[in-house]
């Protein structure tokens, strides 16, 4: 029996090979571990996102309150289908400027005076608010386009 010493190349072969499996197998794990937790980190912002929506929706319907008060008591008009957002533009500007929202709004219904707001949207980036006065309700929607066309006449 020889008692052959075994060379280093084997051993450092082996070394490396173990060494880029654990490399391969933590980067694996990473990778697998960012990928699940990529579409949770989404939702939440999304949810966050609609939380200030909705705050901001709440901050309209107080601003419309205070408006439709101001045109009743001045006798002004409140309600103008022909203008932005379905007010006049006077109540137009004071409801943006007191609510302080970003967004766009639009008055869908009011009561038998004119002057009582019943149902609005407001919309914010791909969000839209639905208001709702009986039964009070905001109901906060997530739209995302996906195909996008535009068709220019040809004359």
């Amino acid at each position: 029996m020889t008692n052959d010493q075994p060379t280093t190349q084997p051993y450092n072969q082996t070394d490396k090979t173990k060494r880029s499996v654990k490399f391969l197998s933590v980067l694996v794990l990473i990778l697998a571990v960012l990928t699940a937790a990529v579409p949770g980190t989404l939702t939440i912002m999304r949810r966050a996102d609609a939380q200030v929506a909705l705050g901001n929706a709440k901050s309209l319907r107080i601003a419309l309150q205070v408006a439709s008060t101001e045109a009743y008591g001045a006798g002004r008009p409140f309600r103008s289908a022909s203008q932005e957002g379905g007010v006049t533009e006077e109540v137009w500007r004071k409801v943006l400027m007191d609510s302080k929202a970003p967004g766009d709004f639009w008055v869908l219904q009011t009561d038998e005076s004119g002057y009582e707001v019943l149902r609005f949207l407001y919309r914010e980036g791909d969000f839209t608010v639905n208001y709702c006065k009986e039964p009070l309700s905001y109901e906060v929607y997530y739209q995302q386009s996906y195909i996008q066309t535009e068709y220019r006449a040809v004359y």
